[in-house]
């Protein structure tokens, strides 16, 4: 019997999310990739007040997606819960996917997700995400969290595809890449952490997923394209800086305090050998905004970091 063949007479509802900032080159890539690839697809793109041509654009090009054009950039997770909130007062759909807008969705990729999904018991899924200039290679292949160093990393990185296995597994934490959330997802943990400016909220997510019963299914079988670093840009020092600070805010909310005598120590040797590798890189600023970062959340400081490219904005 063939795949199609296997599925339901009425399909699980899905609608997919995609937050928008300045990105009006990426969305008939990523738009596009959605026309026909699931029956009945929901499609919604907040633009988090781009200075661009993206809401016309895509109203233009694209009339089936449904805007919702915010007057200010709220951000990742700000623009997501706008998105949310919609979707919770019409009553929440299945599932919901949340979707970059630098990605490409393969044919046949949002089925077999959902499906993986809907014949499990967990909360959550994920796909397999590969480079999209090098599809062959992998970017995430599910995440893996230290319980007591908190190193939070991609599993599968950089690793050809060939050589990682295609059984699905239970994982430790969904990339906001390619996020789908199942109805008791949204009921029980709710909607995305705000405080965090960019970066780990979708760590912080998966790790209030994992508190609250649920479990994260990593479906290797779906595929998702990423064209990486498009919005701040490989290596930039505001990436490097916003990333050490929302790392810091994520190790205060979730790891308690008998793991501090081992996550303390490992920190600190990630903080340098993350500033070292910037430095042997030729990347002097960067490696100081990854150092700032941290010294600016611990001591509480304002997101005021003008000098690294990033605003309150």
């Amino acid at each position: 019997m063939s795949e199609d063949a296997s599925r339901p007479a009425t399909n699980p509802s899905l609608a997919v999310v995609v937050v928008n900032w300045n990105g009006r080159d990426l969305l008939d890539d990523c738009l596009g990739s959605l026309a026909g690839g699931y029956p009945d697809l929901r499609v919604i793109m907040v633009d988090n007040g781009s200075t661009d041509d993206s809401v016309a654009h895509c109203r233009g090009r694209h009339p089936a997606v449904e805007v919702i054009a915010s007057p200010h950039n709220l951000r990742w997770a700000g623009g997501n819960n706008l998105a949310l909130r919609r979707l919770r007062d019409e009553g929440w759909p299945d599932y919901v996917l949340l979707l970059n807008n630098d990605t490409i969705v393969p044919e046949g990729s949002l089925p077999r997700l959902v499906d993986s999904l809907e014949a499990s018991d967990s909360w959550a899924a994920t796909p397999r995400i590969c480079y999209a200039t090098e599809p062959g290679r992998i970017w995430y292949d599910g995440g893996k969290v230290g319980a007591w160093t908190g190193w939070v990393a991609h599993r599968g990185i950089r690793v050809r595809a060939g050589h990682r296995p295609l059984d699905s597994h239970i994982t430790d934490y969904a990339t906001g890449c390619a996020m789908l959330l199942s109805r008791r997802a949204l009921d029980e943990v709710g909607l995305f952490d705000e405080g965090y400016h960019f970066y780990c909220e979708d760590s912080d997510h998966s790790l209030r997923l994992r508190a609250a019963g649920g479990t994260i299914l990593h479906q290797p079988k779906a595929l998702v394209l990423h064209k990486v670093s498009r919005t701040l840009g490989a290596g930039s020092p505001s990436k490097a800086y916003l990333k050490a600070r929302s790392h810091v805010r994520l190790m205060r909310r979730h790891w308690p305090r008998r793991t501090w005598p081992v996550l303390m120590p490992s920190q600190a040797v990630l903080t340098l050998a993350t500033a070292a590798w910037h430095l042997w890189y030729g990347r002097p600023g960067t490696a100081l905004a990854s150092v700032s970062g941290v010294i600016d959340e611990l001591a509480g400081r304002p997101h005021d970091v003008g000098s690294y490219g990033v605003t309150n904005s």
